[in-house]
Parts: C-alpha cells; sequence; structure tokens
C-alpha cells in the first residue's frame, strides 16, 4: 500500500492520503483496545504490541477480554478497501505470561523494551496467523475459560486458533480500568473520551527524561510548534535492521546488559554516519534494532554508503566484543517509505512503514550472519562493485521478487588493483544529445593536443574540466570524449573513482598507473613484475622499481640508495619517479587520461596529477561535481584549475528541444507525445537525470504507455518501384521500457563494475526490426504529477545541511521562484530577519552552491582560465553597479555588505522541493506578499509599445484587474543587466539594380527605405526591447504567485499574457505549457472542481467568453508556427465557435453563408461605423485573428470545398475588421485579403489590392505600430512576388522585411521566412548572400529552425555545385530528427528532408537506401499541407518519382506503364496544388521534359525545355536556366556523359569556403546532370508506348 500511495500520480496525494488511511485504520483497533482496558506498548511498523496489565487472580478473565476485544476488531476491521486498490486486513496473536521492561541506551538518548516468555510466545503465536485469524498461545491457552472460548486445533503446533465465544464475558471493564489506574489522579470523564485520562503536574526533569526517549529530528518539529500531522510524509529514505541472536544459558540480567552496550555501540555508529534508532524490541531470542539514515534533517546524498558503512562497523563490533553473540545479521535497504506519526489520536509514535521496511526486516532473518543490502542500495552507494558479493535468492514471506541482493563486505581485496572502470560507456547508436558545445572544445583541445606534440612544443591546452550537479550528464560527457579519442586510433586511459577512494592515499595514481601499465588484470604479484619489466626499458627507470612495490603490490628488489633514504627523502623520490615514469610513457605514445567522479581524487594523487601535467605531454580530462568552500578541493587540485593551459567547462541543463529526443532514446521509441514532452520541459528543467526519473514515475503510474508501432503497408508504387525483397528498416537503438512489476525491486540494474549504458528500469526483447511509440495513457493528469522519490531525496540531502536561518532564506527564495531579487527577498522575509544576517546568510548559500548570480552572461559558462587566481566557489557577481555597458565579473558581498541584485537556485530542484516544504497557510501569505511587490512593477515594454500580449484583455475582464505601467530601462530588476543579447550578424546585401524611382513601386520601395533608416536613427538605437526580462520577471512569476495565493482570475489573466509574451518570442514549448494550464482550469471549471489545488472550492468562478476563445486561439497560433496544421484548425475553430464566427462544413451551407457575407461586405462598404467599446473590440480582434489562420489552412487544401471554405473566411475576417472602424485592423485585413488572392489564383484582384495598400502603407507614420504593419505588408508582397516568379521583386521585399523585423520583433525575421527568401537568392546565382543570410541565424534550441536550415543545405547540395554544409552532417541531422516532437510534427519540413535524402541516393543509384527515405517521404507526403514552404520538398519528391522512373526503364520493370501513369499523376498533382506558385515552373517543365524525352518524345522534350527556359528568362532564374542549358547540349547536342560520370561527378563537392568567389557558371559542372539511359535502352523503350498528356500536346503544337 506504501508503495502503491508513493507512485500516486497528484501532488501532495500520496503522504496526506496514506497517513489518513493507515491512521485511521490503526486508530480504531487502537480504539477497541483502549476502550477494553488494554494499553499500546509500541507500533512495531504496521504491528501493535498492545498490553494487558493483570494480577494473577485475575488472568483468565482478562484472556477472555482480550479474545473479546479480538473478535471484536476482526468483526469491525478485519478487511477495509483502500483509494488504491490495497485491502487492509489484520491478524492477531495473543499470550500470556510474565515480562519485564528494559530500559537501554546512553544520556542523550534511551530506548525500552520488554522481555520475557509472554514477549517470545506472541511473536509466536503472531507468526501463526494470516490475514482474519486470532491465535492463542499455548500459554495463554493453557491459561484461558476454555468452556467459553471455541477453538481449532492447529497441526503439530500447541498453539490453537480462535473460532468464536459461546457467551460475552462477565468480567468488567470499568473496574479493571479503574483497578490499573488507582494510583494516579484522573481527569473527570468527558464527551467523546475513551477512557479516564491521568493528570501530570509540569515536571521539567520529568520531561528532560521524556524527551530522551524520542529522536532529535522529532523534537527538532515539536519544539518548532509544527502540529503533529505535518510530520507525516513520503521519503526515500534507507533502512538498517541490526538483529542480535544470543546463545542461551545466560541470565535475564546478562541479556539486558549485553543488549545495553550493544544499543551504545549501536547508536555510536549511528551518530557518526548521520543515522537514527528508531526503535528497539525482543525478537525470537535476540534483539533487533531499527535505525533509520535520511530522516528530515539528517538527508545525506551519501547516506546508502553511510548505512552500509556503519553496519559493516555495528557487525565487526558486535562480534569483536560480545562473546556470547551467535550471529549479527543486518539488513539494508533504500526506497520510498511513509515517515510520520502512527496510531490513534492519545496513542502514537513516530515511526516507518513501506514495502522497504518489511525487505529489510526479511534481508535480516533469511541472510544470518552477513550484511545483505538490496540492488538500490548497492546502486545509489556509489561503492565501488568489488564490495559487494551476489546473494543467491531465497523465498522470503510477504516478499514477491525482491530483486538482485548483495552482501555487503566492507573493503577492497588487497590483491586487486586498478580496477576502476567507467560505469557509463558510448556505444554506437546512441549519441550524446545537447552537448555539441562541449564536444566541439573537446574535440578542438584533442586536436590541439595531437598536433602540438607532432610539432614538438606544448603550446597547447592539456586540462579539461567538466563540473556540474549531480545528474547533468558529465559521465555521458567523458563517455563521448573516450569514444571519439579512440576513434582517432589514441590510447585512452579512463577510471571512474568513489568515494571511499579519497581516504586511501595515492589510490587515483595507482589505479592510472595499473591500467598505464597494464598490469589491473593480472592476478599476482610475480605477473605484475614480469608485465611492468616488459613496459620499462630505461636503465635508470628501472634501477628504481622497488619504488613501486607499495603502490603496484610487487616485491622488486630494494636498490641500495633507496634503502638508505629516509622517509621523507624517499617520498620525495617517489613522486619524482612517478612523474618520470608518466613522462616516460606519454613520450612513448600519446595518451589521454580520463576521471570520472574527479572530486574524489585523494590529495598525494592531486600533488603528482599536478606536476604530472605540467612536465608530461597528455592531455587529462575530468569530471566532478559542483565543490564549495566548505567541503573544497586540495591546494593541488586548486592550482591545477587556475593554471592558464586549463579549459574548466559548467555544464548547464540541455536545450527543450533536446528533451524529447533524450526522452525517445531513454524510452527506446521513435517519438513521444508533445503532453509528455511539455511536462519534461517544464519539470526536467533540462537535467537528463531529472528527465529519465519523471520518465520512470510516469511509466509506473500508468500515465504514459509504450505500444509498437504498427506500420503501414507499403504504397503499391513503392513496390513496383523497388521489387527487391522486403527491406527490415533498423532503429539506431535498441528499444528499452520499464516494466512495472519485475523493475520495483530492481529499479535501477545490476550495479556492477561493467558498462552502464542507460539508467533503465528493465529491457524489452530487444528486436531490430521492431519500433515502439509512447502515448498517453487513459488517465494521465500531468500537472498532478509529483516530484519523483528519487530527486526529492536528492535535493532534501541539500536543505537538510542548512541551518535554520538559511532554510528560511531558502524557502522564501522559493517561492518568489527560480530567478529572484535581493529586493524582493528582503520584502518578503520575516522582519526579525536582519541585514548583517541575511548577507551571512546569502554569502554561506552563494559558496555552498545553492545560489548563484542571476545575471551572468552565457560566455561565462565555459572559459578558459588565464592564470588568474579564483576561489572555488567564491561569490562571483555580474550584476551592473555603475553605468557601463559591459558586464564585468565582481563580488556579491564586499565589506559586509550584499551587493548582488539578482541571484538565482543552481538547481531548480532544489528550489521546487523547498517550495513543497511549505505549510499552506504560511505559503499562501508569501505568495500574497510576493504579488502585492511585483503589482507595483511595470507591466509592458515600452520600447515595444505593447499595453498588453492579449489585445484588449484588460478591457475583456475589466479595467482594474492591475494597474499597468511601462517599463523603462531596467525598471524590474533594478541595477540589473542580464547577460546581453547576441547581435545578429549584419548582412551586407547587393541592392538589386537599378533601385531608381521609375516606377510607382520603386517609388515606394525608397520611401519604406528611408523610413526605416529614420526610425532606426531617431529611436532605434536607444529602445531596447524588454519583453524577454519582462516575461522571465513579471509575467511567469504572478501566474505563480496568483496561483499560490488561489486567485482564479488573476491567474487565468497572467496565463494568457505569459503564452501570448512567449509565442511572439517564438518560446513555442513554454507557450503551450502555459496554454496547457489554463485548459486544465477551464475543464475543472466545467466539471465543477476546483480550478486548481489552491482554488477556493466554494467560489463561483466564471471565465467570459473572450479569455476561453483566446485559449485556444493563441494555442492554434502556437501549433501553426509548429508546423502542427490538422491541431491548429480544431483549435481555431473551438475558438470561432465560442466567439460566434463558426466557419460551416457543409457545401450548401457554406455557399449559403459565403452569399450573405458577400452581402454584409457590400453593405459594410457604404456604412461608417461607430467606434465599438474596448470590450466589443477585443472580440472582434479575436475573430479577426482566427479567421486570418483559418483561411490559410483551407488554401493549403487546394480541394474546390476548402477554396470556397477560405473565401468565406476571408470574408468574414474583412467584414469583422470594418466592424471595428480602426484603421489598422481594416488595412491588415486588406492586406490577407492580397495573399488570399494569389493563393486562390485571383491576381487581377490582387494586383488592385497591392496598389491600394502601397498607397495607403506610403501614408503610414513611423510610429511601432505603422511599422509592424508595415512590416506585415511587406512580407506578404515578399511571398506573393515569389509566388508570381518575380524573384529579383521578391529579393528587394524580402531584404526589406529583413530590416524592418530587426525593429519591430526582438528575435528578427522567423526562419520560415528566410528559407522563403533564400529561394530566389538562389535562383538568381546570388549565392553569397544567400549563405550569409543562413548563416547568420541563431538555431540554439529550435529543431525546426535547425530543420528549415538544413532543408536549405540540401538545396545547395543538389542543385549549386558546392556544399554549404557536408552530406554527412545533413544526414546525421535528418536521423535524429525523428526524436524531435517539435520537427516530426512539422511534416512539410520533414516531406522536404526525406526528399532530399531519397534523391541523393537515387542519384547515387544507391536503391536500398533510396526505397527507405522514399518511402518515409511518401508518408509524410500523404499529410503534408500545399503550403509555401512545402513546395521545395514536393518539387524534390518529384524529380525522385521521375528518376525511378528511369531506373524502372533501364531495368526492363514489367509494371512500366503503371510507374509512368503514376509518375504522370504526380506531375498533375502538383499543378492541381501549386497552380497559383510559379516559383519552380521551369524546373517542373525541366523534368516533364526528361520524362518525354525517356519515354522518346523528343520533340515534345525539346518544345517543353524551350518553354522553361522561356521562363527562366521571364523570372530571372539563372540557376534553372544553367541547367536547362546544360540538359538542352546534353539530350540533343553532340555530347555525351557516361552514366558513371553521372553519378560521381557531384560527390566531390567543393565546400562554401572553397566555392567562395567561384564563378556560378563553373560551380555548375559539379552539379548533378539528367542523362538518358543508353543506346541500348533507347532502343527497347522505343518499342514501349508512352501516351503524353493532353496540355503537354498543345505546348507542341503551340510551338509547331
Amino acid at each position: 500500500m506504501t508503495e502503491k500511495f508513493s507512485l500516486s500520480n497528484k501532488k501532495g496525494f500520496g503522504a496526506d492520503e496514506l497517513t489518513r488511511t493507515l491512521n485511521s485504520y490503526i486508530g480504531d483497533i487502537v480504539s477497541y483496545i483502549l476502550a477494553s482496558g488494554g494499553d499500546i506498548l509500541n507500533f512495531a511498523g504496521d504491528a501493535i504490541l498492545a498490553l494487558w496489565t493483570v494480577e494473577r487472580i485475575q488472568l483468565r478473565d482478562v484472556i477472555s477480554l482480550v479474545v473479546k476485544c479480538s473478535l471484536d476488531i476482526q468483526d469491525q476491521c478485519g478487511s477495509r478497501n483502500t483509494e488504491v486498490g490495497c485491502q487492509l486486513r489484520v491478524k492477531l496473536g495473543i499470550s500470556a505470561g510474565k515480562l519485564s521492561k528494559v530500559v537501554i541506551g546512553d544520556e542523550l538518548s534511551q530506548y525500552f523494551l520488554v522481555i520475557g516468555r509472554a514477549v517470545d510466545e506472541v511473536r509466536l503465536a503472531e507468526g501463526l496467523a494470516v490475514a482474519g485469524t486470532i491465535i492463542l498461545s499455548p500459554n495463554a491457552w493453557e491459561l484461558c475459560d476454555r468452556d467459553n472460548i471455541v477453538i481449532d486445533r492447529i497441526e503439530n503446533e500447541r498453539a490453537v486458533k480462535v473460532r468464536y465465544m459461546k457467551r460475552e464475558p462477565s468480567f468488567s471493564v470499568e473496574k479493571y480500568q479503574d483497578s490499573v489506574g488507582a494510583m494516579v489522579e484522573h481527569e473527570h470523564l468527558t464527551r467523546d473520551c475513551v477512557r479516564k485520562a491521568s493528570r501530570l503536574t509540569p515536571n521539567a526533569e520529568l520531561e528532560n527524561t521524556f524527551r530522551k526517549y524520542i529522536m532529535k529530528t522529532v523534537l527538532q518539529k515539536i519544539d518548532d510548534g509544527q502540529p503533529l500531522e505535518y510530520l507525516s510524509e513520503m521519503r526515500p529514505a534507507t533502512i538498517v535492521f541490526v538483529n542480535l541472536q544470543f546463545s542461551g544459558g545466560q541470565s535475564e540480567e546478562g541479556l539486558c546488559a549485553a543488549i545495553h552496550r550493544a544499543a551504545i555501540g549501536i547508536a555510536r555508529q549511528m551518530v557518526s554516519h548521520q543515522g537514527r534508532i528508531n526503535k528497539v524490541f525482543m525478537f525470537d531470542k535476540g534483539c533487533t534494532f531499527l535505525c533509520l539514515f535520511g530522516l528530515p534533517g539528517d538527508k545525506r546524498e551519501d547516506e546508502r554508503a553511510h548505512a552500509l558503512q556503519a553496519a559493516c562497523g555495528i557487525h565487526d563490533i558486535c562480534q569483536r566484543e560480545f562473546c556470547n553473540l551467535k550471529t549479527v545479521s543486518i539488513g539494508v535497504t533504500t526506497g520510498p517509505v511513509f515517515c510520520g506519526v502512527v496510531g490513534h489520536s492519545v496513542r502514537h509514535e513516530y515511526t516507518v512503514i513501506g514495502r522497504k521496511v518489511n525487505l529489510a526486516a526479511r534481508l535480516m532473518m533469511h541472510y544470518p550472519g552477513v550484511v545483505s543490502c538490496d540492488s538500490e542500495t548497492c546502486y545509489y552507494s556509489k561503492l565501488p562493485a568489488l564490495y559487494f558479493n551476489k546473494l543467491p535468492k531465497k523465498a522470503m514471506k510477504g516478499i514477491k521478487d525482491p530483486g538482485v541482493l548483495y552482501q555487503f563486505m566492507a573493503r577492497k581485496h588487497s590483491i586487486t588493483i586498478g580496477i576502476a572502470p567507467m560505469s557509463v560507456v558510448r556505444e554506437e547508436g546512441y549519441p550524446l544529445l545537447g552537448r555539441e558545445k562541449e564536444i566541439s572544445v573537446f574535440s578542438s583541445m584533442l586536436k590541439g593536443y595531437l598536433e602540438s606534440r607532432a610539432a614538438g612544443h606544448t603550446n597547447y591546452n592539456n586540462v579539461l574540466i567538466c563540473e556540474g550537479p549531480v545528474g547533468y550528464g558529465k559521465s555521458r560527457l567523458l563517455a563521448e570524449a573516450v569514444y571519439r579519442t579512440a576513434k582517432e586510433g589514441v590510447r585512452v586511459i579512463s577510471i571512474e573513482l568513489a568515494k571511499t577512494d579519497i581516504k586511501q592515499s595515492n589510490y587515483a595514481l595507482q589505479t592510472l598507473l595499473a591500467v598505464l601499465m597494464s598490469v589491473q588484470n593480472c592476478k599476482s604479484y610475480a605477473d605484475r613484475e614480469k608485465v611492468i619489466l616488459s613496459k620499462i626499458e630505461d636503465p635508470e627507470i628501472k634501477e628504481n622499481l622497488c619504488l613501486l612495490n607499495d603502490i603496484l603490490l610487487v616485491k622488486f628488489p630494494v636498490s641500495k640508495d633507496v634503502s638508505l633514504m629516509d622517509s621523507d627523502t624517499k617520498n620525495k623520490k617517489m613522486r619524482n619517479y612517478f612523474v618520470e615514469l608518466l613522462c616516460k610513457f606519454s613520450e612513448d605514445e600519446p595518451c589521454v587520461y580520463v576521471l570520472d567522479q574527479a572530486h574524489f581524487v585523494d590529495q598525494a594523487s592531486w600533488a603528482i596529477l599536478q606536476e604530472a601535467c605540467e612536465r608530461a605531454s597528455v592531455l587529462v580530462c575530468m569530471a566532478l561535481l559542483s565543490c564549495t568552500n566548505q567541503s573544497g578541493p586540495f591546494p593541488e587540485f586548486s592550482r591545477i584549475i587556475t593554471n592558464p593551459r586549463t579549459t574548466y567547462l559548467k555544464l548547464l541543463g540541455l536545450e527543450p528541444s533536446v528533451i524529447g529526443q533524450l526522452a525517445c532514446q531513454i524510452l527506446g521509441v521513435t517519438r513521444i507525445p508533445s503532453e509528455v514532452e511539455l511536462f519534461l520541459v517544464e519539470r526536467s528543467h533540462g537535467v537528463p537525470f531529472y528527465c529519465e526519473e519523471l520518465l520512470k514515475s510516469l511509466y509506473l503510474g500508468h500515465q504514459i504507455v509504450i505500444e509498437e508501432v504498427q506500420e503501414e503497408d507499403p504504397a503499391e508504387d513503392i513496390d513496383i518501384l523497388f521489387p527487391e525483397p522486403t527491406l527490415v528498416v533498423h532503429l539506431s537503438k535498441p528499444s528499452q521500457v520499464w516494466q512495472q512489476e519485475d523493475s520495483r525491486a530492481s529499479a535501477l540494474g545490476t550495479p556492477k563494475a561493467s558498462t552502464l549504458k542507460f539508467r533503465k528500469i528493465a529491457d524489452l526483447v530487444e528486436s531490430k526490426d521492431r519500433a515502439f511509440i509512447c502515448r498517453v495513457g487513459e488517465v494521465a493528469k500531468f500537472h498532478e504529477i509529483p516530484i519523483p522519490l528519487t530527486l526529492k531525496g536528492m535535493a532534501l540531502a541539500r536543505l537538510d545541511q542548512l541551518q535554520p536561518a538559511e532554510q528560511m532564506v531558502v524557502k522564501c527564495a522559493s517561492v518568489i521562484g527560480h530567478t529572484v531579487t535581493t529586493e524582493m527577498l528582503v520584502h518578503i522575509l520575516p522582519k526579525a530577519e536582519n541585514l548583517d544576517k541575511l548577507n551571512l546568510s546569502l554569502s554561506y548559500l552563494f559558496e555552498s552552491a545553492m545560489f548563484e548570480c542571476g545575471s551572468t552572461p552565457e560566455q561565462f559558462t565555459w572559459r578558459q582560465r588565464h592564470g588568474q587566481p579564483e576561489c572555488w566557489g567564491a561569490l562571483s557577481c555580474y550584476c551592473a553597479r555603475d553605468s557601463r555597458e559591459d558586464v564585468s565579473e565582481g563580488l556579491a558581498s564586499a565589506d559586509g555588505v550584499w551587493r548582488c541584485k539578482v541571484l538565482r537556485f543552481c538547481s531548480a530542484l532544489v528550489r521546487e522541493t523547498a517550495y513543497d516544504l511549505w505549510l499552506k497557510e504560511p505559503k499562501r501569505e508569501v505568495h500574497q506578499k510576493c504579488a502585492a511587490f511585483l503589482l507595483r512593477q511595470a507591466h509592458r515594454c515600452r520600447a515595444c509599445g505593447v499595453h498588453g500580449f492579449v489585445f484588449g484583455h484588460k478591457a475583456a475582464v475589466g479595467n482594474n484587474m492591475m494597474e499597468v505601467r511601462p517599463l523603462s530601462g531596467e525598471a524590474l530588476f533594478t541595477g540589473r543587466r542580464g547577460p546581453p543579447r547576441p547581435q545578429k550578424r549584419r548582412i551586407s546585401l547587393n541592392q538589386v539594380r537599378p533601385l531608381q524611382p521609375n516606377s510607382e513601386e520603386d517609388t515606394f520601395l525608397l520611401k519604406l527605405d528611408s523610413m526605416v533608416r529614420d526610425y532606426k536613427r531617431t529611436t532605434g538605437r536607444t529602445r531596447k526591447c524588454r519583453c524577454a526580462q519582462l516575461v522571465e520577471c513579471l509575467l511567469c512569476p504572478m501566474v505563480h504567485h496568483c496561483m499560490g495565493i488561489g486567485d482564479v482570475a488573476k491567474t487565468f489573466f497572467y496565463l494568457l499574457e505569459t503564452a501570448a509574451a512567449l509565442a511572439s518570442l517564438s518560446s513555442h514549448l513554454q507557450a503551450l505549457s502555459y496554454l496547457n494550464e489554463a485548459k486544465i482550469i477551464l475543464d475543472n471549471l466545467k466539471a465543477g472542481h476546483p480550478a486548481f489545488e489552491t482554488a477556493d472550492p466554494r467560489a463561483k468562478v466564471k471565465i467570459n467568453s473572450i479569455e476561453r476563445a483566446c485559449v485556444f486561439r493563441l494555442t492554434g497560433e502556437v501549433l501553426y508556427n509548429m508546423g502542427q496544421i490538422k491541431e491548429a484548425e480544431s483549435m481555431f475553430t473551438r475558438a470561432l465557435r465560442i466567439l460566434g464566427k463558426h466557419v460551416p462544413t457543409n457545401p450548401v451551407v457554406m455557399s449559403v453563408k459565403y452569399l450573405h457575407e458577400k452581402i454584409k461586405s457590400q453593405h459594410y462598404r457604404s456604412r461608417i461605423f461607430g467606434s465599438p467599446g474596448e470590450r466589443k473590440l477585443a472580440f472582434l480582434h479575436q475573430q479577426i485573428c482566427c479567421l486570418s489562420y483559418v483561411w490559410q489552412i483551407r488554401c493549403m487544401r487546394r480541394t474546390p470545398q476548402n477554396i470556397l471554405s477560405a473565401s468565406l473566411a476571408i470574408t468574414m475576417e474583412r467584414n469583422s475588421a470594418r466592424q471595428t472602424a480602426e484603421e489598422y485592423k481594416i488595412t491588415f485585413s486588406c492586406i490577407d485579403y492580397l495573399l488570399y488572392c494569389q493563393l486562390s489564383g485571383r491576381e487581377d484582384q490582387g494586383r488592385r489590392s497591392e496598389r491600394m495598400l502601397r498607397r495607403t502603407c506610403s501614408e503610414l507614420s513611423d510610429s511601432q505600430e505603422d511599422l509592424t504593419l508595415t512590416s506585415h505588408l511587406v512580407r506578404t508582397l515578399a511571398i506573393v512576388k515569389l509566388c508570381s516568379g518575380a524573384l529579383h521583386d521578391a529579393i528587394r521585399y524580402g531584404l526589406l522585411a529583413e530590416k524592418i523585423s530587426e525593429l519591430t520583433k526582438p528575435l528578427g525575421l522567423d526562419m520560415r521566412t528566410i528559407v522563403v527568401l533564400h529561394t530566389p537568392l538562389m535562383f538568381t546565382h546570388r549565392y553569397g548572400e544567400c549563405v550569409r543570410l543562413l548563416l547568420g541565424q541563431e538555431y540554439p534550441g529550435n529543431g525546426v529552425a535547425k530543420g528549415c536550415f538544413y532543408v536549405a543545405c540540401f538545396h545547395f547540395l543538389l542543385y549549386s555545385g558546392f556544399a554549404v554544409r557536408p552530406f554527412e552532417e545533413c544526414h546525421a541531422f535528418v536521423e535524429e530528427s525523428h526524436s524531435d516532437p517539435s520537427l516530426v510534427a512539422e511534416q512539410s519540413l520533414m516531406m522536404s528532408l526525406y526528399s532530399a535524402l531519397a534523391l541523393w541516393y537515387t542519384r547515387l543509384f544507391d536503391w536500398e537506401k533510396a526505397c527507405l527515405f522514399y518511402t518515409k517521404a511518401w508518408r509524410v507526403a500523404q499529410q503534408a499541407p500545399s503550403s509555401i514552404q512545402a513546395i521545395n520538398g514536393t518539387v524534390v519528391f518529384l524529380e525522385c518519382q521521375v528518376l525511378l522512373f528511369r531506373k524502372a526503364l533501364v531495368e526492363h520493370n514489367k509494371h512500366i506503364h503503371t510507374i509512368y501513369k503514376n509518375t504522370q499523376k504526380h506531375f498533375s498533382e502538383f499543378t492541381r496544388k501549386y497552380s497559383t506558385n510559379r516559383t519552380f515552373g521551369p524546373r517542373v517543365l525541366h523534368l516533364r521534359a526528361y520524362l518525354y524525352l525517356l519515354t522518346g518524345h523528343r520533340a515534345l522534350s525539346r518544345a517543353i525545355l524551350h518553354q522553361a527556359a522561356g521562363l527562366c528568362r521571364q523570372h530571372g532564374n539563372k540557376l534553372e536556366k544553367g541547367w536547362i542549358r546544360q540538359s538542352q547540349n546534353l539530350w540533343f547536342g553532340a555530347c555525351r556523359q557516361s552514366t558513371a560520370k553521372e553519378a560521381g561527378s557531384f560527390m566531390t563537392l567543393p565546400s562554401w569556403e572553397e566555392a567562395r568567389g567561384v564563378d556560378p557558371e563553373e560551380l555548375a559542372h559539379n552539379r548533378y546532370t539528367l542523362m538518358g539511359v543508353g543506346d541500348q535502352s533507347w532502343a527497347d523503350s522505343s518499342n514501349l508506348c508512352f501516351t503524353p498528356n493532353t496540355e503537354d500536346i498543345q505546348i507542341l503544337k503551340g510551338q509547331g
């Protein structure tokens, strides 16, 4: 039951519900015991030891009373169901006899236990009982009223099972209770009391005595005045059961004395290892101690290692000091347990309950005489694998599949050296994700090392230090470094250290030398000596081989010189000798040393490593945890880190776009749902280990399900194109999932020293021809998922080490958020906190890596040290302190004054855990303070002139929602200068000539260019967009605080504002996260539930229609921009329904409504609308935005019904715009209409609209709003010109749009627009400008932007004759893209990528790979929209289809006519979808001409090719013109080219650096050429009859 509650998927549900369920059940049992005159001795886990004290004469009657009480308990509490599906049942054992109470312990902590025959027998009786039964011990059966109790005999046992009683006992319970408490004064009996209570006067001495029996951790909470219910929680802990079995024949006094001494010895071990004794009890002639590690206030990250070491110490002490001790058995387990107060309101005890508690007890009993542990304890202890021996499996009562069990051996065998391999290795097909920058740093260092070594100098960086918290992927990064180094043919010496190694002098050095000399696997010292002698040839080094005796455990003869040395001289000589050895080996061959867990290197080894790094020609890579001044490194390491040749990397969290790929890699699936990706991005904070634990929690909680992909059957077209045997597609990694039942006992697998690829729970049967996907479970509620207990334990370990003052600062900061201003922190801290004390607390928290400066620039995340002295864990601060623009490093605290103005949590997990430690009411009060503080801050960006990110939002909800003030300068974080936004690379693009005002269009362009220059000169330089800062520092925190207060209306308001702001900043995943929260609120309110956990369930809240529509409208916009067109359309449809503007789908209704809207449009043209109210205006704005997207989506489908739907939507949009009576919105809708005319083929109307819009926008001012409108027009004109084939005009408008976007959008042009702009630049041979445009953008964390970039790179590879990026890099991106959910959802992008690879391999005649990617492209093409971005991939796919027809022709495919018809069908489909887009018209004609060339229609081919050439001249398409000229010469001229040359001519493309400055006509020689199929094949094809299309025949007739 405890485990099921711990896996509860609801935040705050597990511990609270478990406490209520458990105490309700146990409390009822205790009530029956108290009402029957009994009392509670103790609670032993889930067992209760009750006592009835009685005189001998009353024993018979009291046994009857106890039997009656037991029957009542079985009747009322025998079976009870719980909310998690477990059934609670009870069994009872009854004994009678004499017992003694024993007090043991020292002056600080004491424990009592009861011993005697009655105790032994009751445990025997309980052991014979099963659920629902009552067992009488032999003695109790002898002394009871046998005539009244009906029993069943138990075979081979003297104990009996009670069935029922014949009559009620006549014994008076009241008199019995009075007789028991006759010596003390009682309170008068009050209502609802079970029995009388004794009165005790205050007595300090008695109270101090009682305190000794309570654990210190509980006392601290009681002294702080915390209610008892707040002591209960689910937390990961380590349980140690110690059982002492004494030999018989000793007196009771001797036994008590032995237990007393043992208790003192065990208590000392517990104190030294930060553990606690919870209780002591007798069991089966032995004494059992329950010890706990990881309780509140005691949590340590290395508690498992401490627990094992304490257990080993206890085992050694007891065996050594107690001669009458028979066996010492210890069981150690780790896992989630319930820690808290168990029992009745008047009889309770602090204890632990859980499956792991039971397992520890079973290990103690079933593996006597050893220290045994489970696999989790073994793994998480991080101790060397040689410390453990695997134990045989045994059947244990009540334990199902405990997993792998181990015996802890405490220390290594002395003869073993050098065995410390890295536990994580990199394998083929398991790429390291998201660490490209770090890997590039290592690669450049490795290259520099090898080059410097070859040149014979030491001018290179030779030490790389990777530092980061637990779980950030340091070991994976080192494994990647080892893998890459080995591929270069360089020797790698890699080791991983453990915590115990730091206490062993020279251990790290010993291990390195052993691996370096290859003696780690030698069994004896003689074998080691033989290997060493074979490795060392230098006579001087051989002379002193005896110096290796101690460190490598060999027995070389001691030389005379060494024998005469004193200790100091010998140590100095050894140190120099070891360094000489390292230098000697580095001279013989290049060597890279890799040290994982380097913070465990001992001081003696550091000293030698420091000197070796200075003298030897080696490269050293190491990974270590973040250190502090309190637990910092040795001085020798500090000298290494400050060395000028040392490069220091601080690992940060992964980018959000990488998290989805990482999740796919962990689960072994091809894709994950967007909901899962959003959840992981939000909760993992970019930490790989957090992501893994969250996925584990989701899987075990049935929130996600892993299913095998049911692949579609290949299309008939693919079968006949590739008639070979079915191709099996191999996954890049084996599929792995977590299995619930088999994994819980061994959650992280066998902790061997051998490789551990991933910390998975279990492997699915590896089948490389199977693919899996992840889907959301039916009961999934991601917003209710609590922090996994493994992660919570890591955070609690850090929090528990803080003093109360520091804990209060951290807890208050956690309420503010991840980033904290000092001003706000001071505002919410208790007034008792003075500034001097706060300065000390913050200084300590900085030094202990709890906080860091929140203004730390990104460029400081890794840097090379240049010899400047810097304290490890220093108070580095980058907050600006004057008017200087640069960010300089200073101290956060100086002269007792705190100077850092912005703090940031180093670990988001610690912040989240600290936040969960708050009680509800105090947390609400702090949230209230924070919200009040932020409401006084600025709420809008003055530079952008934005009053709110959701238009008319204030008017929709009421203007009293908040007071809006402009954000000027650094109003929010006074004095803060965050990391400066990297400047976009300036792109110097040549203007198209001539640009003289010889036309209306040229005049318009010149006017706009002048307006942009004037805007830049007057305002552009002085105004900096603060929208990103506004989101981070105000909007996101306001959502958090309003939710903490329970204010639903304000929470919803700020959720929408934050999502809209993030969408405008292109942070799509984050925006979706906030929108999902808003949807959850709507769903909860609709179902009649509280909006969220802290909301008042009694409050009646109603969200107005504008806000509800806004949720779906914003979601649709984000999904549209992420390429999820179908999902976006459904969101816009829902929003329009709420707004009363539904676009029907029935053709008849649609036609009638279209006619109605056209009539309204005619009427509105002559009508003058008055200005609507603000609320009405906001309503109309939402309609306009939704309709604007709807008509674009419908235009993509190109069917007559969808074109009609688009016409209706654009008409409705224009009508709504006219109702606003605002020039801005009317003009905006007219710009949309211009694009609609182009996409729907109404070019005449489009030209009229274009002229009108140019005149309108020429009269606009240079205000921010008008500039935004102008930007929209210019971008639309760029697309319109591109679609019409006017390439030069498209470039002119595109470049102008790029300039305006720098002023209107903080991120400039979006990547899709840049891709649209790159096409005309490439077609017009403006390669330099095109490449600079692409390379000048930034793609960090944006998978879609990277995808667009690589689509452009493929375009260059396929058509330009040079490579912007190598093919291998582009191919690798496509291979990895399947695990990026945002990229996979972008169907047009994926079709372009797959089609490009399919065409590449088709040109190479690599049919296996061509089939693979053609199939993928075909599947995506069935669903991809007919968007402007998709046309490039469609044309490439079309070319691939034509080349595959040529393949069929050459191979005499029997389905050749079917393939021909299918190819013609593809051409017709392209014409239907893209009839209004002439950009690729020449290429499509070129491909059609090639098709007819292959089918023998040479005249038709020549005619079509001539028409294509004419189009190229008309468009200015130099790229296609040159390719067509090439084809004309090859097809109809005297020139011929061999197939081999055709296939290999484009394989050795020059890079852009090599092609820069080369004439494009020269580069064309590297390009692929469309060739025929050879003379013999021509003859064969002439016997075939391929009928051309009627439209194509008309071309030939027209030219004839």
